[in-house]
């Protein structure tokens, strides 16, 4: 089975269908293109698309 970023074991969105090879980009697919859960900083208010971005953010927010 090949996906969107290559051989895939079988994870696939169950929104869109999108295949990927592991779970934890299938979380960050659902994040950016989904948008399921809102990723808001506690200090500035700012949203983002993803957790990540938010932990990036929140390194330099202070």
């Amino acid at each position: 089975m090949v996906g969107l970023f290559g051989k895939s074991n079988g994870t696939k969105c169950k929104k869109c269908g999108t295949e990927l090879h592991d779970p934890e980009r299938l979380k960050r697919h659902q994040e950016k293109a989904h948008g399921d859960k809102k990723n808001i900083c506690e200090e500035c208010g700012q949203e983002f698309l993803s957790s990540d971005n938010l932990k990036k953010h929140k390194k330099k927010c202070k």
